[in-house]
């Protein structure tokens, strides 16, 4: 459900891009973040991981509350 990070860069350029461009799951948002700590990037790139990143919590945090209020609310 998330947007690809890189929709508006020409693919011509996309080896400039060392994240995966679809950051949709714990493995791809731990890796993203690892490489914003170790690996140069451009500042557009660190910007639109950023924002991949926030997007990513905000689904995977909206999931867990969604789990919770299903345990709160569940009758034996």
């Amino acid at each position: 459900m998330l947007d690809e990070l890189f929709h508006y860069i020409n693919i011509d350029n996309i080896v400039e891009y060392i994240t995966d461009p679809v950051l949709a799951d714990g493995g791809a948002a731990m890796t993203a973040y690892v490489k914003m700590q170790f690996t140069e990037m451009s500042d557009e790139e660190r910007k639109l991981v950023r924002e991949g990143l926030l997007r990513y919590c905000k689904l995977d945090t909206l999931a867990m509350v969604i789990i919770w209020e299903y345990w709160m609310n569940y009758k034996i």
